[in-house]
């Protein structure tokens, strides 16, 4: 009957079972089924048929629809044609009018050109008639009006015009900077340049000077070249691809350098005693001391100077700081290269060079989007010895840091967790090494060195898990390190420095699953540091530890338990008062043992690690007095009370400590004491039916069987 098809079990229960009179009720539930057609057919109708049935609207609606589309498409060929007709008879009006206005792009070009080609011979003519006249400002506007329309050229298509502009740009810019140089060049004579620290103090005598000072350099910065010709032009200042981002420095810098740049190049090159690899230090607290120096001259005197050209004051304390970072670059490049095979001084240069940067940036401003001396570190081969050099010296400390005697010594203690000697060593190498590189300009710079740590974190974890492990003496302190390292990555994975990092890899991995024509996935929605396969790792190599740990706590149990699992359970006398009971005298070794090794526990590691633990030690010791104690003993009435009241009253006061309702922890343990108690109108709901079969024959004698169903 459940095969049966619905129509069939309807007509089954109209009709029923009795057979009296059923051809009858046969033919009278037939009209009622065609009673039934009749209507549907009728309703079906009046939606379709009839004059206003939705089909009927919906049909002369298409029809509506169609007559429109195909008037539409009747005006459309109209259109076309009349447009074929309409442009056939215009071609040739068309034609005319594409040559006039042919002809008069043409023409304006011309006069354009020539307009151009007047400009710059009017300007310049007039350059040097004002020159001659010594209507200097005169001859600076005009020089800055040629300027301004090379710029405006660049791009024109007119190469040979634009070549000439260019060539008297240059050769005004010449005479212009001479002419004005001199006169710098005399006026700083004058002034003693550079000068001691006691001349800069007194304000008096040179104050003199002051006014022609930043006069000529307002002039200098005036006939600078444009921005498109500068490079070409001195190109021959650009002894390496290193110092493209340092060349555009204005005139008035470049002149104040000179005796910068001599004393310099005197000093730290060649054969001169003050020029030693080893001691990069020597040159580069030189310039630092340059900086600190004349940083505030160069503000008060060449600050308005830089203001009244469109540029902040500030700015020239910054131009000041990158044309002395141009003899930094030479000389570190030099150095490096040389030395790449002498892992001494090679690493010296370097933790020196970071350190200039440091103080650049922290205590003279200097902008972090601004040419960096590191840029000479992150060329190619440079930065592969670098970074194989900072592997090789950490290698070397985390093998010092895992056989000092005193690693495992607790630093501090806290509730959220135990900092040991060596996680404090491991974690101040890699935040020594994230100051080093974060300032770093290139995030794939940073990314490599970030590879770097999160290998050493790896190599790490595997130097402190031994293979002896679960024998280790210092099993509580190797959880803490691991611990603590793992807790102090997840903080360091939520700072700026790891965040950026984050998304920028995120960015780089989406790129490469975009060009490999993967599907697209955002790796931000799923990544929460940059850490986080460290942080499973470490996680992975607590809960080992942790294991460790209380298996070798259960060891301590079950060798005191002996006695224990080997009672008399079979022929204990019953208990007539539960409130009299006193533990078992076999278990209390036991108990007494699992408590001190828990106690102690608490104790050795921080709360968050303790709260992983005890409940796994709780599931242990009900695993262990499960199999190897009830399961293992036949009991009497008598037996099961003292096992059921040393579980309730011995056991479940132990992790009563730890939390409110203790019971769920060992609960399977607990519903296998009250079968085997033959509590009435028990129902278990963990122990399974034939775990429940299994604990009932433990019993030796029969009193109130337990209701299975």
């Amino acid at each position: 009957m459940a095969n049966n098809p619905p129509e069939l079990v309807a007509i089954n229960e109209e009709l029923g079972d009795n057979f009296d009179d059923l051809i009858n009720r046969c033919e009278a539930y037939k009209q009622v089924l065609l009673k039934r057609k009749h209507d549907i057919a009728e309703k079906i109708n009046s939606q379709v048929v009839g004059p206003n049935s939705n089909m009927v609207k919906t049909l002369s609606k298409v029809q509506e629809e169609r007559l429109a589309i195909v008037s539409l498409r009747k005006e459309v060929e109209q259109l076309k044609s009349k447009y074929a007709g309409f442009k056939k008879e215009t071609e040739s009006i068309r034609t005319v009018f594409q040559k006039l206005i042919e002809d008069l792009k043409y023409k304006c070009n011309r006069m354009t050109y020539f307009k151009c080609l007047q400009c710059i011979t009017s300007r310049s003519n007039k350059m040097r008639t004002d020159l001659m006249s010594k209507r200097e400002t005169e001859a600076v506007k005009s020089y800055t009006i040629l300027c301004e329309l090379s710029l405006a050229m660049s791009g024109a298509p007119s190469k040979h015009l634009v070549s000439y502009i260019t060539r008297v740009i240059n050769y005004w810019h010449s005479i212009l900077e001479t002419f004005y140089s001199e006169d710098f060049e005399i006026t700083l004579k004058q002034m003693n340049w550079p000068f001691t620290m006691s001349e800069i103090t007194d304000n008096g005598k040179l104050n003199n000077f002051k006014q022609q000072f930043q006069r000529l350099a307002n002039m200098l910065i005036k006939v600078q070249l444009p921005k498109n010709d500068y490079s070409e032009f001195n190109e021959q200042l650009q002894t390496a691809q290193l110092l493209e981002h340092y060349s555009h420095v204005p005139l008035p810098i470049v002149m104040l350098l000179v005796p910068f740049r001599k004393r310099f190049f005197y000093h730290f090159t060649g054969k001169k005693q003050t020029n030693k690899p080893d001691k990069p230090e020597w040159f580069l607290s030189r310039v630092l001391s340059w900086i600190r120096d004349y940083r505030t001259f160069v503000v008060d005197w060449l600050g308005p100077v830089y203001t009244e050209n469109g540029k902040s004051a500030v700015d020239s304390q910054h131009d000041f700081i990158i044309g002395l970072l141009q003899f930094v670059v030479i000389k570190l490049d030099s150095d490096l290269s040389h030395f790449q095979l002498e892992d001494v001084v090679f690493s010296h240069i370097v933790d020196e060079t970071l350190a200039f940067e440091h103080e650049l940036r922290k205590v003279y401003s200097y902008p972090h989007d601004y040419p960096s001396v590191t840029e000479v570190l992150t060329q190619a081969q440079i930065f592969f010895k670098w970074i194989n050099m900072e592997r090789k010296y950490a290698h070397i400390k985390m093998d010092e840091i895992i056989q000092n005697k005193e690693q495992w010594k607790i630093l501090v203690y806290d509730s959220q967790y135990c900092m040991t000697v060596c996680a404090d060593s491991f974690l101040t190498l890699l935040n020594t090494m994230s100051d080093r590189y974060s300032i770093l300009r290139q995030p794939r710079h940073k990314l490599q060195f970030l590879k770097l740590q999160t290998d050493l974190l790896e190599e790490f974890r595997q130097n402190i898990i031994d293979v002896d492990i679960a024998s280790n003496e210092h099993l509580s302190e190797i959880l803490c390190t691991l611990h603590y390292i793992s807790y102090t990555l997840y903080n360091w994975g939520t700072n700026m420095h790891f965040l950026s990092l984050l998304n920028y890899k995120c960015e780089l991995e989406n790129e490469v699953r975009s060009r490999s024509e993967s599907e697209f996935t955002e790796a931000l929605e799923t990544a929460d540091t940059v850490f986080d396969d460290s942080i499973r790792l470490y996680n992975l190599g607590i809960d080992n530890l942790l294991n460790c740990l209380t298996e070798n706590i259960m060891t301590k149990v079950k060798y005191i338990s002996k006695q224990y699992k080997r009672d008399r359970w079979h022929i204990m006398d019953s208990l007539i008062d539960e409130n009299k009971y006193s533990i078992t005298d076999s278990g209390w070794m036991m108990y007494e043992t699992f408590t001190e090794n828990l106690n102690t526990l608490n104790k050795s590691l921080p709360t968050s690690l303790f709260n992983k633990c005890w409940p796994i030690l709780a599931t242990k010791m009900s695993t262990f007095l499960f199999n190897d104690v009830l399961l293992a003993n036949m009991f009497n009435r008598g037996g099961a009370q003292h096992f059921l009241c040393d579980v309730r009253y011995k056991l479940l006061p132990i992790f009563s400590k730890y939390t409110a309702k203790p019971s769920i922890y060992i609960e399977r343990l607990l519903e296998a004491c009250r079968v085997l108690n033959f509590e009435p109108n028990f129902k278990p709901v963990i122990l399974k039916r034939n775990e429940v079969s299994e604990i009932l024959l433990r019993r030796i004698e029969h009193g109130n069987a337990l209701e299975l169903g």
